[in-house]
């Protein structure tokens, strides 16, 4: 009995300390399931995270490219106007010259303005002799007879030709219509605008290049923007409708100008010929403007010679 005692507690205890060490085996296994699996977790997270971090380094140099983009097109623009404005700048000039009132300037030819009356004079008669019809296909319309006179009178005063070096003229490529030669003046500083015409009167000699506007239109506040539309290629909706070039004058006891005598084109019923003008042109139509050609108004005035 005893002895059997002794066995069942030998059992007991061995069962015990079995049990024992089962219990404190278990945690051990589940940390280390748990550390090697831990890990693992963390890396995915990290990944996700290192994604999301280049994603949004992607955006931003994206937003950085834009920003950069966007900036350099402003500064572009920018640029350009600024351009456009210096360029505007240089036109602003001629634009903005006010009218100008009484006299212009002579040029300096050496030749008595009666010496080159007469070699227009000349001129004039040969070209009516030829009876030339209006048509601005043979360069006989207004503008036309300009060209014929100003390239006439080189031929005819080899000083006062463009080919000497001292004088130059437009020519017909650059300035074919009133409008365009009215321009060409104007840049050269060899034209003034007229908007009292008896003010102006004694700027007219033989050689003077005479600019009529619309005919029975008053214009007033004028400028070379109203006279020619050159902004809009020198479309006839310009004020000036005619040109002619001075041959003779006819002067008071105190040398001004009291009448005058052209050389033009005429019109499609006339063939081109001389025509005159006075301070008051008729005492039988009332209302024609001074030293106009018939009811068109006299605008502008230039020098046929330009010095270069």
């Amino acid at each position: 009995m005893l002895i059997a005692s002794s066995l069942i507690f030998f059992f007991i205890g061995r069962y015990s300390v079995s049990m024992n060490n089962s219990s404190s085996a278990a945690p051990n296994v589940v940390a280390e399931d748990m550390t090697s699996k831990g890990p693992v977790t963390n890396d995915d997270n990290a990944i996700s995270l290192n994604d999301e971090a280049a994603k949004e380094a992607e955006a931003a140099e994206v937003k950085k490219a834009e920003e950069a983009a966007a900036a350099k097109a402003k500064a572009d623009a920018e640029a350009e106007a600024a351009k456009k404005a210096e360029e505007e700048k240089i036109v602003a000039p001629i634009k903005s010259r006010p009218i100008v009132i009484g006299e212009l300037p002579r040029v300096k030819m050496g030749i008595s303005d009666n010496k080159i009356g007469s070699i227009l004079t000349s001129i004039s008669k040969n070209l009516e002799a030829k009876r030339l019809a209006y048509v601005s296909s043979q360069m006989q319309d207004c503008s036309g007879i300009f060209h014929q006179l100003k390239d006439s009178i080189q031929q005819r005063l080899p000083a006062l030709a463009q080919s000497g070096g001292s004088f130059q003229y437009p020519s017909p490529s650059e300035a074919r219509s009133s409008r365009q030669i009215a321009d060409w003046y104007f840049k050269k500083n060899n034209l003034i605008i007229v908007e009292d015409a008896m003010a102006s009167r004694n700027s007219i000699r033989p050689g003077s290049v005479m600019f009529y506007g619309k005919s029975g239109k008053k214009f007033s506040d004028i400028d070379i923007d109203m006279l020619t539309d050159r902004n809009n290629n020198f479309t006839s909706n310009g004020a000036i409708q005619h040109i002619a070039v001075v041959t003779e004058v006819k002067t008071d006891e105190n040398e001004n100008v009291i009448e005058y005598t052209i050389m033009h084109g005429r019109n499609k019923r006339v063939h081109a010929s001389r025509s005159g003008s006075k301070a008051v042109q008729s005492l039988r139509t009332k209302g024609l403007p001074p030293f106009g050609n018939w009811k068109q108004q006299l605008v502008a005035i230039a020098n046929i010679t330009t010095p270069k």
